[in-house]
Order: structure tokens, then sequence, then C-alpha cells
């Protein structure tokens, strides 16, 4: 799904692949844990990629295979470098994603950022 970077659209794209999990016969905590690992790539994106350009595109694909699930998550806009000593109350995306997810590969470059994520399913 293809969404503009706007927090206001969060809530709707958290809500969006639960169904699609569903049907990909993801146990209910698995499903879950892959849920927040999306939300919390997508809200980066808005935050932190497109934080100079509110309402560029912001890209969720996910792909399910016999018993491994793959996210990714794009964006087209510019790359911040993460500072988590800025405060200490914030920068949990990627120790979040990492946590519910078995591998993430943040992959910055000139025309956006491309979060990778996977894990198994049983």
């Amino acid at each position: 799904m293809t969404f503009p970077a706007e927090s206001s659209r969060l809530a709707q794209v958290r809500a969006a692949p639960r169904t699609w999990l569903e049907r990909c016969g993801l146990p209910r905590r698995a499903a879950q844990d892959v849920l927040v690992a999306a939300g919390e790539a997508c809200a980066d994106a808005i935050e932190h990629g497109h934080r100079h350009d509110p309402g560029g595109p912001v890209v969720l694909r996910a792909a399910a295979r016999v018993d491994d699930l793959w996210l990714t998550v794009s964006d087209s806009g510019e790359w911040k470098t993460p500072r988590p000593e800025a405060s200490a109350h914030r920068g949990r995306g990627p120790t979040l994603m990492k946590a519910m997810m078995r591998q993430v590969t943040v992959v910055p470059g000139a025309s956006g950022t491309t979060v990778r994520m996977h894990t198994r399913i049983a």
C-alpha cells in the first residue's frame, strides 16, 4: 500500500495488514509483533524521512511464503541520522522493530530510506 506521509494516516496503515496477516495463518501474538514493527517503521518514515516533505509517499509492502514473512517500508524523504542521546524518551522505533522481527535492515539512500524486516512464521 502507498499512503501520504501524514501522521493522521497511521491508524489506517496499522490496521490494513491485520486481515492479510490473519489470512496468512499467523498466530495472534506473531501478527501483533508484525503489526507493531510495521507501524514503527511507517511512523519513522513519516516523522523522520518526510520531515521536510509532509505528505510525500510512503510504501508498505508485505510478502509471505511458506514459513517466511517479509515487510518493506520505503520513503522518498531525506535520511536523518539517529541521535538517541538527544532524548531518553524517543528513538525506540528501531529497537522495537528488532525485538519484534528476526531481521531488520535499514538502507538509507539518496532517494529515500528502505527498512526491510523478516520473520519466520509457523
